[in-house]
């Protein structure tokens, strides 16, 4: 249970209105709503009685309300000593990054972003909605994800900020020597590939803005991945095509290990952005911002491109 959970249920429990409790966490209520949900996911317990209106603290919640509210001082004072007894400042910045930018991208972030030299930085790698999710219950204080104009992220804007950093391509790739075979497949319209599962957000891509496009009778099954670095290594194998953020394959591209198919299999857009909340609790969190959205931004255009 984490302090800003508690609060957060607390401010519900003494100002009796998740309206006023919402204020009060200087949010919007739509977005603390939204973020209630996403602690009562965390937790896997229902805190609220949402069959009433307006929707209440279940009573068993209630009961424990003097035992939170202890835990949350305790919990305060704890934070407070240590702080105090290390003599240092909090510096850790938390970082949640989907797992297609976390290899290849999120590195070259993270060292254009650290000034001071002291600031903690800490790297979660996760699909898109737990990265949100994430963001949305305090755990990360940015969020670096993937977006298309088809599969945005929809995100309440007086609650978080979302920047553009760069555009990129998701791009098939497979190896030029082993091209002739792969003609021969298509031919047999029995092109292998690597499947992201439907539900996460490359798979949507793919099969939204390329597929649609194509003649996917050509294409067949050869394995399934949510990890882009798995998908990735199907390819290098040769064994199957696969749909790459062009920043992560790049390295390959260059060296010839691997070719750009998307005159034969399409591509997509895909665009880096980066997100935070608008009450962030760390004094670091604007100088961090700062650098995301200039060094890193320049750090990935001079890379990239």
């Amino acid at each position: 249970m984490r302090l800003e959970w508690l609060e957060d249920i607390l401010a519900v429990a003494e100002t009796g209105s998740m309206i006023r409790a919402a204020e009060r966490r200087f949010l919007t209520q739509s977005a603390f709503s939204r973020r209630l949900r996403m602690i009562e996911q965390q937790l896997g317990v229902e805190l609220f009685d949402r069959s009433r209106k307006p929707a209440e603290l279940r009573p068993t919640v209630k009961e424990r309300c003097d035992e939170m509210r202890n835990l949350a001082n305790s919990l305060r004072r704890l934070h407070s000593d240590l702080r105090h007894g290390s003599g240092l400042e909090q510096t850790r910045i938390v970082i949640a990054s989907q797992h297609a930018i976390t290899t290849a991208i999120a590195p070259l972030l993270v060292q254009a972003i650290v000034h001071p030299s002291d600031i903690d930085i800490r790297l979660r790698s996760a699909n898109r909605e737990d990265c949100y999710a994430l963001l949305l219950t305090r755990q990360a204080d940015f969020m670096l994800f993937y977006s298309t104009e088809r599969h945005s992220l929809a995100v309440d804007r007086t609650f978080i900020e979302a920047c553009l950093l760069e555009r990129e391509e998701l791009v098939p790739v497979f190896p030029p020597h082993a091209k002739g075979q792969l003609l021969t497949a298509m031919k047999r319209r029995e092109v292998p590939v690597v499947l992201y599962p439907q539900n996460v957000f490359l798979g949507k891509v793919v099969r939204d803005e390329i597929w649609s496009r194509l003649d996917i009778g050509m294409f067949k099954s050869r394995a399934e991945t949510a990890l882009t670095v798995a998908a990735l290594q199907f390819a290098l194998l040769g064994e199957a095509v696969a749909w790459i953020p062009r920043s992560l394959a790049r390295s390959h591209l260059d060296k010839g290990d691997l070719e750009d198919f998307s005159g034969l299999f399409g591509s997509a857009e895909i665009k880096l952005n980066v997100a935070k909340l608008n009450a962030s609790s760390s004094r670091y969190s604007a100088a961090i911002w700062e650098e995301f959205v200039t060094k890193g931004r320049a750090c990935l255009h001079r890379v990239m491109r």
